[in-house]
């Protein structure tokens, strides 16, 4: 038998509950489950105020690698400003592509791993690219 005041479980003959003293009542049915408390849904805690999203400094550094660097607040990428480093990478790319036409892959490597790398520090681990804020 289980105690329905703090679901203790007992011996079916027992007056008392073991667990917090409590009178209990006899039932006819010996397989009563204990009382089960109410479902209580955590509540949803909001994000501090001025909290920048990852997500979207991944996704920024992979359209435009180097602006997710400057929405995170980085100043300096590779010793330059991240809008530099944006003009710098788009150029590269573009040279890439136009003289390899097959190998178009290549520059989409490079604006994964420039959002792959900003992702890694958003989580507080330093990334392959030097960045300072």
């Amino acid at each position: 038998m289980f105690c329905p005041k703090c679901g203790a479980q007992n011996q079916n003959d027992s007056a008392f509950c073991m667990g917090c003293g409590s009178r209990l009542a006899q039932v006819s049915s010996p397989t009563q489950t204990p009382a089960q408390p109410a479902y209580q849904q955590p509540f949803a805690v909001p994000p501090p105020t001025g909290q920048k999203n990852a997500v979207l400094a991944a996704i920024l550094n992979f359209l435009f690698p180097g602006i997710g660097y400057w929405y995170w607040g980085y100043r300096k990428v590779l010793t330059i400003p991240p809008i530099l480093l944006f003009v710098l990478v788009i150029v590269v790319e573009y040279v890439i592509w136009w003289f390899t036409f097959y190998a178009g892959i290549i520059p989409l490597l490079i604006s994964v791993f420039f959002a792959y790398d900003l992702w890694v520090k958003t989580t507080g681990q330093p990334g392959w690219i030097e960045a300072t804020r």
